[in-house]
């Protein structure tokens, strides 16, 4: 049983962040289907009952953490867009194809994390399409396909199929590598497929 001094040792607000921490820790080493709110609750010494008062069920944490996960996601592409400076159309390709290149790095290392992330627990997060569209990770990919279109590297008449077309490859192409039915090696490949589908210019 844990003891009052670890109930106690948490204040408002740090007990659901730590609950969020630590499923993350255990999601990371043994894949979502193996975590419960109890098991969380113990591996940080508090009571279950603790925990409910900020997750009624497991489903709702789980959902909490995939949200953080994509807000890493867009911590993590926002820091290698960032290196690509300039609003040449080559600065304008760079970041599109980092951006390709990122979603794919992210699944690779933390692939417990990316199944999670588009998993039901996380339907609220990200298949509805405004909670979507409001995420910063495809305001990221909407910002990389305005700024081609700016600099003439897609037509106008493509351009409001960018964001649809572009995710369903990257997150298609990405979603077989993680399950091992695609060579990791043949992605690029398809980022070079997708700039052709939407008329990228050299």
């Amino acid at each position: 049983m844990p003891t009052a001094k670890a109930r106690n040792h948490y204040h408002h607000g740090d007990l659901e962040s730590a609950l969020i921490t630590t499923a993350r820790k255990l999601i990371k080493r043994y894949g979502v289907e193996h975590i419960s709110l109890r098991q969380v609750s113990q591996e940080i010494g508090v009571s279950p009952s603790a925990a409910y008062h900020y997750f009624p069920d497991r489903d709702s944490l789980l959902g909490a953490v995939g949200f953080s996960l994509f807000e890493e996601l867009a911590d993590y592409q926002e820091l290698q867009l960032s290196m690509i400076s300039g609003t040449s159309a080559k600065a304008a390709k760079d970041r599109f194809r980092a951006l390709g290149r990122t979603y794919f790095e992210w699944a690779i290392r933390e692939p417990h994390f990316f199944n999670l992330m588009f998993s039901d627990f996380c339907l609220m997060v990200s298949s509805h399409e405004k909670e979507r569209e409001d995420s910063r990770a495809f305001q990221n990919l909407t910002q990389c396909l305005d700024d081609l279109l700016a600099v003439g590297l897609i037509d106008r008449g493509m351009r409001p199929y960018g964001e649809l077309l572009s995710w369903s490859v990257v997150h298609g192409a990405t979603s077989l590598v993680v399950g091992g039915h695609l060579e990791s090696d043949q992605y690029e490949s398809i980022l070079d497929g997708l700039e052709l589908c939407l008329g990228i210019r050299k």
